[in-house]
Formats: structure tokens, C-alpha cells, sequence
């Protein structure tokens, strides 16, 4: 063993290593499945990528022996640490973006009539014992119309008394601020019932959260409340087979929906608490409506969207890498480069101005009041560019750091990429995982 690896300081380090990998692979060993549902393991999954990035830099470092003495062991070990986060990165993307939750959807999820009953039985305090009316949904079609609206077509049915004349569905739809239940579809009776389906054409308003876009999910609840008193909507499974939540059943299999993926349907039951009785004689004000919710769960399908927005941003960081080529203090290579400070510092401005106009053009596709994901891809090129007007000033100034003169510009070229792919992976931990 050479005498450098007998270093206390080397063996100190190896062992901050070592630890760091094995709670890295221990924390790896719990995430289960993470394609299919990561929200359980968001907190393994952050130990995971942080405790192995560190750790395989350690590693790195402690193979490479990066120093100013060994330039292009130092130029390796930036490319490893770019790599590492980058490889980092794309993990949480692939798990976040391929894994879908129940969590969004309201109220209890049923999948069968024993769920079902039990949902009843444990608020039989809050609904009493209604009349149940099954109720079932097939979606056609599924169009998002603007940030928060989204519109739907497809059939509902009900199962009702036959001797109820049913010209109109017992269902009401608080969330649509267009169209609705339309023409009757068909009828058929069976013994004293009779099923009825309607075509549904409607539009709803919706709250959805873009904050994680293009890596967002998004639940589409189609609402419904019972229009006579003492009744209750329920699901009909009946019409159905087996329900699980993944067969996306209730939906058409050929649904075009262009940038989004279905990843689940299923039917919740829940009561609104609206504080009013509207007005309806022998109804409490504290009553509590009960609601059957319809909800399709939908994944962007967040590859297209993601290289739209990164190819022109990698360009652009790509073009600001390579001014920091000419930044120098050698007259002769000044001439040759054409390197002046204000040449540089207007090229920074240019490209400033370009990726404001790509934020703009984001803000106004994802119409979000909050800030998205993507947006921390501009926020770091803002703090790199702004980084790099700085590094030229600096070499033209009166004053200037060794560190930043170092071999020529040196420093500021090998922690470029390292604190570019740092800070995408420090917010991705953050948005995704902690």
C-alpha cells in the first residue's frame, strides 16, 4: 500500500465513505417497487441519492487525489461529479415520473360493494340509510381546455325504481361550468327496475397543481351529488369487472388524450359540507351532502416536454461554457480571442435575455401562480450566466483573486458543470424528495 494511502486523514475519509455507500445501499434496499408508487418512499429515496452521490465522489476523490498539481486529475474528477449528479438527477425523474398515488383523490376510494358498505355503515351517523342508486361512468373522451378546465364526454347510468319516470338522471354536477347530462341514451327494464344511461357532455372547472411540471400528475374528478333527499349515489360494480384501480376501467382503452397517460380510475365516496340547506324545507343547514366521485388519474408523459425545454437551455449553457475559453489576461491570446470585457458581458446579457423570454413562454403554458419545476432550470442558468459576467469582470479589474487566475480562467472551466448539475439535482431532492 503506498505510503499516501496510510494517510490518517485518507483512512478518516475512506471511512466517511464507506459509511456513506452502505446506508446509501440500505436505504436502496427498502424502496420496494418505486415505478410504481414512489410517494412512500420519497425519504429513502433522498437518502439513497444523496448518501451515494456523496459517496462515489468520495470515491472518486479518493482514486483520482485531485489537486492544482495535477490539472487533469482535477478536470476528471469535475467530469465525474457532473456525471454522478446528472445520473442522479435522471433516477428521480424516472421514478417520480413513472410512479402514480391514490393520494389526490378525494374523499374514500371503494373498489367492491364490501368497501362500499363499510364506507356507509362507519357515516351512517352523517348520511342516515338513503336509498342507494347505483351509478356508473364511461369516459370517451378527455380534453384539458385550459389550465383548470378540462372537459369530458362520455355516458352515465342509473339504476332506479321502474316505476319512476327518470326524464332526467338523479345526479347533479357541482364542478361543471358547462354543458352537462344530455340526451337519454337508452332504457331498459328488468323485473320493478330499470337502467337508464344518458350521454355526458360536460366541461369542468377543477383547481390542478402544476408545481411539478413536466413531471406532474394530475386527478380529474367528475362529481356527483344525489338530487332527492334521503339518497345516496353509489357505485354500480355491476356493470364492471373486477375493479383495480390500475385496469382503468370506466374509460375508454383508445381514451386520446394527447400529452397525458392514464394511470387510474376509481370511483370515492365522500359527503360535501356546504353550510347551507339551500332553501330546501326539512333539510339541515349543517347537513352533509354525499358525493360520488369518478376519478381518472393522469401522468404527463414528460420526456417531450422536459427536452423541449432542456435542449435549448443545454445550448445555451453550452455557449456561456465556451465564452469562459476567451476570458483571459494574456495580451497575445486577447488579440487572438478577440476577448474584451464588454464583448463578453454583452453576450451574457444576450443570453440572459433569451432564457427570460423561454421563463415567459413557460409561465404562460403552465398558467401556475406558484413557481413549477421547470422554472429552477432558468433560475440556475440566471445564477451561472450572472456568475460568468462576474468571472470576466474580475479579470479586468484592478484587483483580482489568484484562485479565479488560475491557470488561466482554469478554476471557473472545471466548476462550471459541477455547479450546474449540483444545483439541478439540490432542487430536484428538494421538489421531489424531501
Amino acid at each position: 500500500m503506498p505510503p499516501a494511502s496510510r494517510n490518517p486523514r485518507t483512512i478518516a475519509v475512506g471511512a466517511v465513505v464507506a459509511a456513506l455507500l452502505v446506508v446509501a445501499i440500505v436505504a436502496a434496499a427498502g424502496l420496494g417497487n418505486p415505478l410504481n408508487d414512489f410517494t412512500p418512499y420519497r425519504g429513502r429515496g433522498a437518502i439513497t441519492v444523496i448518501c451515494g452521490v456523496l459517496g462515489l465522489t468520495g470515491a472518486a476523490a479518493l482514486l483520482l487525489r485531485p489537486s492544482p498539481a495535477r490539472p487533469d486529475h482535477l478536470a476528471w474528477f469535475s467530469a465525474i461529479v457532473s456525471t454522478l449528479c446528472v445520473l442522479a438527477t435522471v433516477f428521480v425523474w424516472i421514478c417520480v415520473g413513472t410512479g402514480h398515488s391514490l393520494k389526490d383523490v378525494p374523499g374514500s376510494p371503494v373498489s367492491d360493494r364490501r368497501q362500499m358498505a363499510a364506507y356507509l355503515a362507519t357515516h351512517e351517523k352523517e348520511l342516515g340509510r338513503p336509498q342507494q342508486i347505483p351509478t356508473g361512468v364511461m369516459i370517451e373522451t378527455l380534453q384539458f381546455t385550459e389550465a383548470n378546465n378540462v372537459k369530458l364526454t362520455g355516458y352515465v347510468w342509473q339504476h332506479l325504481p321502474a316505476s319512476d319516470p327518470a326524464d332526467k338522471p338523479q345526479i347533479e354536477l357541482p364542478d361543471a361550468v358547462d354543458g352537462g347530462i344530455t340526451d337519454e341514451f337508452f332504457r331498459d327494464r328488468d323485473g320493478d327496475r330499470q337502467v337508464i344511461g344518458w350521454k355526458l357532455r360536460v366541461t369542468l372547472r377543477e383547481h390542478f397543481d402544476y408545481g411539478h411540471y413536466p413531471l406532474d400528475k394530475q386527478a380529474v374528478w367528475l362529481v356527483m351529488w344525489p338530487r332527492a333527499t334521503n339518497t345516496v349515489l353509489v357505485p354500480d360494480f355491476s356493470a364492471y369487472p373486477p375493479w383495480h384501480p390500475d385496469e382503468k376501467l370506466g374509460m375508454y382503452p383508445g381514451l386520446v388524450t394527447g400529452e397525458w397517460e392514464p394511470q387510474f380510475t376509481t370511483y370515492s365516496l365522500d359527503h360535501a359540507q356546504e353550510r347551507t340547506n339551500y332553501g330546501r324545507p326539512g333539510t339541515r343547514i349543517d347537513g352533509q351532502i354525499p358525493e360520488l366521485t369518478f376519478s381518472a388519474g393522469l401522468g404527463r408523459e414528460f420526456l417531450s416536454p422536459l427536452l423541449d425545454r432542456l435542449v435549448p437551455l443545454g445550448v445555451i449553457a453550452m455557449l456561456v461554457f465556451g465564452s469562459l475559453f476567451v476570458v483571459t489576461t494574456d495580451s497575445d491570446r486577447r488579440t487572438l480571442s478577440g476577448f474584451s470585457t464588454w464583448a463578453v458581458i454583452g453576450f451574457c446579457g444576450s443570453m440572459m435575455l433569451v432564457v427570460s423570454v423561454q421563463h415567459s413562454s413557460l409561465r404562460s403554458a403552465t398558467g401556475s401562480t406558484g413557481v413549477v419545476y421547470a422554472e429552477y432550470f432558468y433560475f440556475i442558468l440566471y445564477v451561472v450566466i450572472g456568475l460568468v459576467a462576474l468571472n470576466v469582470v474580475e479579470h479586468t479589474s484592478a484587483k483580482r483573486f489568484p484562485l479565479v487566475d488560475w491557470r488561466g480562467n482554469a478554476a471557473a472551466r472545471l466548476l462550471y458543470w459541477p455547479v450546474i448539475t449540483v444545483l439541478l439535482l439540490a432542487t430536484t431532492v428538494g421538489v421531489f424528495l424531501l
